[in-house]
């Protein structure tokens, strides 16, 4: 029923919203526009109350469609992940993840996490991913066709938006009053080869005094990257990543130790690796390894071999991607004091990954008697012998590579009426109707049954080693036998109604006395759908899970009001009350701001909030699954155990249905200055406590605990390897953060040399303490590796006539971490763009430039990251990015 019901309101809402917008285009030809704007108070980001002042309490960066279009990026996600809010990077489109997000680009403001930082557009929410469970939204579903602006709210907000705004806001303000038409074209080209990118967009609109439409259709596709075309990523062999699952395969025996396939190429240390080719076309990219040569462990792990295998030389590194997104929105006057709004978003994000032939893990063993026990192949008597049974180290190459194949799609449908009572000297009043629903599908290749391999291998009719004389040929049919493809679904449906209303109530010295009050309602529904076997987590190389089914609501109420004492100071005081369906429970998160000018030209703003966040379906009931994160295992490189590299282990990632919601308290202050009426300087402090922090640990941390003989999920073989961890959501003890950002704007206007647009944006990170138990030690990370303390962007506008020129810059600060002993650290970054623009004769216009422009390439780290040695989350890969855009206006 719940399911019915959400369609016929979506139906409704679509020809509602179609309906509106043909209804309204013929009235605006008809009438003439009306030149009746006038200035006054505007709508803010961070309050519902409409604000005089452009610079309120709260700090908001505001990124205009000009900035953007002068930044060569060519998706929103760029655009926000390249700010130094976003302060140790966020999660970015790539492979090796399942559920869909191989898709998705997030945001993280000030490292607090994508799931903390809510995500609007012109005000209300934008669809949740249904592969994250509603935890985070994607960024790939806003096309940069619809924007405006983009505010960057950079303090809590769960007073004004809701318990998700814990970190911070994005804002995405669409286009409106918009009459023509316009077309635009680009396409940008890597020196890394791969990653090739187009961009159209067709965008119209048409306004006058009744009302607007606007509409835009947006397509972009981009091809896939691969590892083995990147010059400093082309093979795991120069990082020590060789994975110890091969094909053909290796086996532990308790007699030798780790042995190598006697058919896996003998390929002589550094001379073949690096260049990719191989002795033998039966099995590309597998070599003979000697890990533990030299490594100090003696004579006998010196002549231990593995087959290793060269994964790098399958994986995709970006993957192909094509988006198709419309948006559609009208605005109509019903009658003088009632306006009608709508608007109609939906995206389509399309995408293939690709991952190495599926490692079969944990590894299939093979018994003492069995026929094809690898021991006989090197001339023993079994039967003689107790052979002993011996685990088989294989990865399923004659079945492929993983191959994912995601579509994403979202659906996003308001319905709004606003207008004024005669009551209260007139009072705005707003009902608002929103559905929106995100679907995920993926479909994963080639992985393997590792219960039907096992059976196969009991069996004797698996013959891995090529004991009596199997062929290759002969061998892949029988590996095929095994081989499975999962399919994964994933929704996340939501409704909801809202009421607000503003008015005045009395006056104070500097004003009249704003309030603001409203109430909303939300249900959810979630689902995720497995096949059975990856359900009944049978399946090796993915990421397996239970199927879930569940919903929630939330009833909320809100209010703010503001407090003009003086012409001078002004304090909003906020609160606003959610109440879930579930054992979430309720909390009320209050907020007080003020801004106070002791002179015209400065300003002192400070913020104190509350923060408060259920935890997100996936917190509570994400997949058991499998995962192979590098990592340095610290007790067994101490013991001698391992080489105290980087290797990948094997984790299993478990929800927890235990979850207690987490708290934060934010306080913020700041000073802005504008000595000139073109020059701006503004600095702020800001400081984040977080408590019952839901998170989890990274595989290395979790290791470094076990090595410190504190708390940890780690789980050891009887020889001392390591098996696997446990990563649990959990509630940590919390998180303490803290910041200043400095921010400049400085305009010169000039008779003969054109206009210069001069600016800095830097955020510096100077405290980011976590302690994970009341018992553990609160340990400061800021400046360790993937958490660079410092980020700042300038930037250079210049115009004069028909032409402009941008460059901007981005610096990332150097970053430094111990690690058993070690010091690790890669060097700062700084990247530089530059654009050149030209206004064409017949109302368009032709812009060529670069990102990147110097060809700087990600700070590198093989020691620490493995395979791909650079933070993916931080640092781009595609190298200097040539582009063209062509604008035509109609």
């Amino acid at each position: 029923m719940k399911v019915n019901l959400l369609e016929k309101v979506t139906g409704f809402f679509v020809a509602l919203s179609i309906t509106a917008v043909i209804f309204v285009t013929p009235v605006m030809s008809q009438e003439e526009d009306e030149d009746a704007a006038e200035l006054g108070k505007i709508e803010v980001t961070g309050s519902r109350l409409k604000q005089t002042d452009i610079e309120t309490a709260q700090p908001v960066t505001v990124i205009t469609r000009e900035q953007i279009a002068l930044s060569g990026f060519a998706t929103v996600a760029e655009v926000l992940q390249s700010t130094p809010y976003n302060s140790f990077g966020s999660f970015k489109e790539t492979s090796g993840y399942a559920n869909g997000q191989a898709v998705v680009n997030e945001i993280s403001l000030r490292g607090l996490g994508s799931a903390r930082t809510l995500l609007l557009l012109d005000g209300r929410r934008v669809s949740s991913t249904g592969g994250s469970g509603g935890a985070a939204s994607n960024l790939n579903q806003i096309p940069t066709s619809i924007i405006e602006r983009v505010d960057i709210l950079r303090d809590g907000a769960s007073a004004i938006y809701g318990s998700d705004a814990i970190a911070g806001v994005i804002n995405i303000i669409t286009r409106k009053d918009y009459d023509g038409m316009d077309i635009s074209v680009s396409q940008g080209k890597p020196n890394q080869k791969g990653s090739e990118y187009n961009s159209a967009s067709i965008t119209g609109g048409t306004s006058n005094s009744k009302g607007n439409t606007f509409y835009t259709i947006q397509h972009y596709d981009r091809k896939p990257q691969y590892y083995r075309d990147i010059d400093y990523a082309d093979s795991a062999y120069d990082y020590e990543g060789f994975s110890s699952y091969g094909f053909p395969g290796s086996f532990w025996s308790d007699y030798f130790g780790y042995v190598a396939d006697s058919r896996c190429p003998d390929v002589p240390v550094g001379s073949n690796a690096d260049d990719g080719t191989n002795s033998s076309s039966d099995y590309p990219n597998s070599y003979k390894w000697y890990p533990f040569a030299g490594a100090g462990y003696g004579p006998a792990y010196d002549a231990m071999t593995l087959c290793g295998y060269d994964f790098a030389r399958d994986i995709i590194s970006i993957p192909s991607a094509e988006r198709n997104s419309m948006l559609m929105k009208s605005s109509y006057d019903l009658s003088p004091d009632v306006t009608m709004n709508t608007v109609l978003m939906i995206s389509q994000n399309e995408g293939m990954s690709r991952f190495a032939g599926t490692p079969v893990s944990p590894a299939p063993t093979m018994q003492a008697d069995n026929p094809n026990h690898p021991l006989i192949g090197m001339g023993y008597n079994c039967s003689a012998l107790n052979c002993k049974e011996v685990d088989v180290f294989i990865r399923s190459v004659p079945n492929g590579t993983r191959d994912n194949h995601i579509t994403e799609n979202i659906q996003d449908l308001r319905l709004g009426f606003e207008g004024i009572f005669d009551i209260l000297g007139g009072a705005n009043w707003e009902v608002n109707f929103q559905v929106m629903n995100n679907k995920i599908n993926n479909i994963t290749m080639n992985l393997v049954n590792k219960t039907i391999l096992q059976g196969m291998i009991d069996a004797g009719e698996l013959d891995i080693f090529g004991v009596h004389g199997t062929t290759f040929d002969e061998l892949v049919p029988l590996m095929k036998k095994a081989n499975h493809t999962k399919i994964y679904t994933a929704e996340i449906k939501s409704q909801t109604a809202d009421f607000l209303m503003s008015f005045d109530v009395g006056e104070l010295a500097g004003g009249p006395v704003g309030v603001a009050m409203g109430a909303d309602y939300t249900q959810t529904y979630f689902e995720q759908v497995n096949d059975a076997a990856s359900k009944a987590l049978l399946i090796a190389g993915t990421a397996g899970g239970d199927n879930i089914k569940a919903d929630r609501s939330r009833k909320s109420a809100f209010f703010e009001i503001g407090l003009p004492f003086t012409e001078k100071l002004n304090v909003n005081l906020a609160g606003r009350n959610d109440s879930y369906s579930d054992s979430a429970g309720s909390n009320f998160s209050p907020q007080i701001t003020f801004a106070y000018k002791p002179i015209d030209w400065i300003m002192l703003r400070g913020t104190y909030s509350e923060g408060f966040r259920a935890a997100a379906y996936n917190d509570l009931y994400g997949n058991a699954s499998e995962s192979f994160p590098y990592a340095i295992d610290v007790k067994g490189c101490q013991a001698g155990i391992v080489t105290c590299s980087s290797r990948q282990y094997r984790i299993i990632n478990t929800g927890n249905k235990n979850l207690k919601p987490e708290y934060s308290t934010s306080y913020t202050f700041g000073v802005v200055m504008s000595p000139l009426p073109t020059l701006t300087i503004q600095v702020g402090f800001w400081h984040t406590d977080f408590t019952n922090l839901i998170s989890t640990n990274t595989l290395q941390r979790e290791l470094n605990a076990e090595a410190a003989g504190q708390p940890n999920d780690c789980v050891r073989k009887a020889n001392g390897t390591l098996d696997y961890c446990t990563i649990e959501r959990n509630n940590f003890e919390g998180v303490e953060a803290e910041g200043i950002d400095f921010d400049v704007s400085y305009i010169i206007e000039t008779d003969n040399m054109g206009r210069f647009d001069i600016g800095l944006n830097a955020a510096k990170y100077t405290k980011y303490i976590s302690q994970r138990f009341s018992d553990s030690p609160k340990i400061e990370y800021q400046g360790e590796l993937g958490l660079p303390d410092l980020r700042m962007n300038p930037h250079l506008y210049w115009g004069k006539g028909d032409w402009s020129a941008a460059l901007t810059g981005y610096y990332m600060s150097a970053q430094e971490q111990e690690i058993a002993g070690t010091k690790y650290n890669i060097g700062s970054h700084f990247e530089m763009g530059l654009q050149v623009g030209y206004q064409l004769p017949w109302n368009a216009s032709l812009t060529v430039g670069a990102v990147n422009l110097s060809n700087e390439d990600p700070e590198i780290n093989g020691d620490v990251y493995g395979f791909e040695p650079w933070d993916f989350s931080l640092y781009d890969s595609r190298g200097r990015v040539v582009y063209f855009r062509y604008d035509q206006s109609l």
